[in-house]
């Protein structure tokens, strides 16, 4: 057996730090992972020096931003996933790249332990192991000797750190470890931050009482709604067979402001997230206060900030009420709670979730057009749409016109026979209540 060589998954915050040190202590050869996922603020690159300063024999910078927007978020928004009708999955979803990115450099310096700074309490545990287990199983990713090492749930690191990130703070200062800077992915208390181009999320101490409410944190992508602009701002999306290619700012009379934001059907759509963080944040839209049912069974209480994401659902689903049919949107309703489950879950290889996309990929060819949304004080309002293959028709629904396409006297034909059956069962009804 060659002399083993570890991947961590390195952040640059508090968590992974310590865990650097501790490996490093106790002999191990360790290289440092850390993925580009459009965190604001963050240095990267000044992570991974201090990544190499702990004793890390290489740390590498992956930017995987654009994977993230194209091929996994840009799916789930189209499936209009959200976790208990709230939550929008974004740390959920970069786990998968930043795993997948992890195993990729893993194989290509030849290493063959991935290790991870997830707690044994959380859902990231499930989700980092069971893609690498996943993906172990392709010749593309395969490792050889391949083992996962997960510190929260070593005995003898819980025994070093048994009160958690007090214990590590300790650690950090009586080794000489840096603070993490600004824009790390974890912060000191009160709160532990995941951020990414798609969202913010703030977990941990006093949020951790979810009686208590969140004046105290402070927030990143969002202002807070007392904070937020005065004047109304609109904004129109522009979509090309489900995908988000045009951005169009306008003031309330409609007119445009400003030069449009728009990328070809080939490009990346990360600028167009980029630019509805910022339009969304300064009118406080996109923020998410609740209680979620984490994987392992325990509720937690989180913070999410993703005023591009929640821009871009409202109008894809506005602009789908234009082009798809009754059944199937509510088909799509019912089928966004399995997705956001599978996704919360770690589950994306799974043949369910494969005939999902290859479903979804069908059904946005006709999503071509526009919807216009009204932001202000943290609400998102549709407010007008169009689509070349729309199937609304002035002619047909008006009031104040007639239709040879539709003659409203055949409607009394239609409801006699919707009716028949709960007619029948209504004199059911009758007669056992009679006996």
């Amino acid at each position: 057996m060659s002399e083993p060589l570890a991947v961590l998954a390195f952040s640059g915050g508090l968590d992974t730090m310590v865990i650097l040190h501790w490996l490093r202590n106790r002999g191990w050869r360790v290289a440092t992972y850390t993925a580009n996922l459009g965190q604001p603020a963050a240095d990267l690159d000044a992570a991974a020096n201090r990544a190499r300063d702990l004793g890390a024999v290489d740390a590498f910078v992956d930017d995987i931003r654009s994977e993230l927007a194209d091929e996994f978020f840009q799916p789930v928004l189209q499936l209009h996933a959200r976790y208990e009708s709230h939550y929008l999955l974004g740390t959920a979803i970069a786990r998968i790249p930043t795993a997948r990115g992890q195993m990729r450099y893993a194989k290509r310096i030849g290493a063959n332990v991935l290790v991870h700074g997830s707690t044994g309490k959380g859902n990231d545990q499930v989700r980092f192991e069971t893609i690498y287990r996943v993906l172990q199983e392709t010749r593309q990713y395969r490792l050889d000797e391949f083992e996962i090492f997960a510190p929260w749930k070593d005995s003898e690191f819980l025994e070093h750190f048994p009160r958690g990130r007090d214990d590590l703070t300790e650690y950090a200062e009586k080794n000489g470890i840096p603070e993490p800077r600004a824009g790390a992915a974890e912060e000191h208390p009160p709160h532990s931050k995941d951020a990414n181009i798609l969202h913010i999320s703030s977990e941990g101490r006093e949020l951790e009482a979810p009686e208590e409410d969140h004046r105290n944190l402070t927030l990143l992508y969002t202002k807070p709604w007392d904070k937020t602009c005065d004047i109304p701002e609109r904004v129109r999306i522009g979509f090309d067979g489900g995908k988000p290619v045009a951005v169009e700012l306008r003031a309330e009379d409609r007119s445009l402001k400003g030069e449009p934001l728009r990328i070809r059907c080939d490009e990346s759509i990360r600028p167009v997230i980029e630019l509805l963080n910022q339009v969304g944040g300064r009118h406080g839209v996109g923020l998410v206060d609740m209680v979620e049912s984490r994987y392992v069974g325990l509720k937690s209480r989180g913070v999410y900030e993703a005023p591009a994401h929640s821009i871009l659902l409202a109008a894809h689903e506005d602009l789908e009420s234009l082009v798809h049919d009754h059944r199937l949107l509510h088909e799509k309703a019912k089928r966004a709670y399995d997705v956001a489950e599978a996704v919360y879950q770690g589950k994306w290889f799974t043949q369910e979730m494969q005939s999902w996309l290859a479903a979804n990929a069908v059904e946005q060819r006709r999503v071509t057009g526009w919807s216009e949304l009204r932001l202000f004080k943290g609400h998102i309002l549709p407010v007008a749409r169009s689509s070349p293959y729309s199937l609304y028709s002035k002619d047909l629904v008006s009031f104040d016109t007639a239709s040879a396409e539709y003659d409203p006297q055949k409607a009394r034909g239609f409801i006699d026979i919707q009716a028949v059956e709960q007619q029948a069962q209504m004199r059911q009804k009758r007669e056992m209540e009679g006996s």
